[in-house]
This record gives C-alpha cells, sequence and structure tokens, in this order.
C-alpha cells in the first residue's frame, strides 16, 4: 500500500474540486512511522507527526503554511544519495499540492493518506 496526496477546493455548500497534480506519490505505507513520523519527531514537527498515529492527514487553509514550513525543513534535511532523491520527490509533491490549494485561501486543502 502506498501514501498519496491530493489536493482540493471545498466549497460553501461541501462539495469538492479536486486540483489536479503532476504527481500524487508520498511514500510507501511504511513511511508513516520510518520517515514521517521519525522525522518529524527529530526536528519537532507537528502536522506530519500526525501521519505516525492515523491513516488520513488533511489540512486546511492557514495550516497549509505551517506544512509547507515543516515540508522545507524535512527537505533541508534529507540526505543528499539515492534514497534522498526519493524523498526528495515525495516531499516536493507534498509541496506542490500545498502550493496549488493555498492558492484557494480557507477553501483549499491537501490529504495525505
Amino acid at each position: 500500500m502506498t501514501l498519496s496526496v491530493s489536493a482540493y477546493v471545498i466549497a460553501p455548500d461541501g462539495s469538492i474540486a479536486d486540483i489536479p497534480l503532476p504527481s500524487d506519490l508520498a511514500g510507501f505505507e511504511s513511511a508513516r512511522r520510518n520517515f514521517y513520523g521519525a522525522a518529524s519527531k527529530k526536528y519537532g514537527l507537528n502536522l506530519l507527526s500526525q501521519l505516525q498515529d492515523i491513516a488520513f492527514l488533511e489540512v486546511r487553509g492557514e495550516l497549509l503554511n505551517q506544512l509547507l514550513s515543516e515540508i522545507e525543513v524535512l527537505l533541508n534535511n534529507t540526505a543528499l544519495d539515492e534514497s534522498g532523491d526519493y524523498w526528495r520527490f515525495r516531499l516536493n509533491n507534498i509541496k506542490i499540492a500545498a502550493e496549488l490549494a493555498l492558492k484557494h485561501g480557507e477553501a483549499g486543502a491537501i490529504s495525505i493518506g
């Protein structure tokens, strides 16, 4: 099983419109604990650390800025080797999703799960 990221806009009536992404890959299921959970604890990150305990993380509105900050911390601390390339690609997928959703203000959201 793999983790994926999606971006969408939530309308006032509750309907959802997907935002197309170039890639939705966020890692293997084991990444919840082995990467997102462990790295988040190591660097004191709050949003991404929730993936260790829940199956689906939704981030909306202003919290997208916090998520982008957490992604930057991980990007800046990911090893520059082959496994680092793997993680940078997936972290950038989450970053792109968050940036696109943020353009829609409080209606923008992403999910990782």
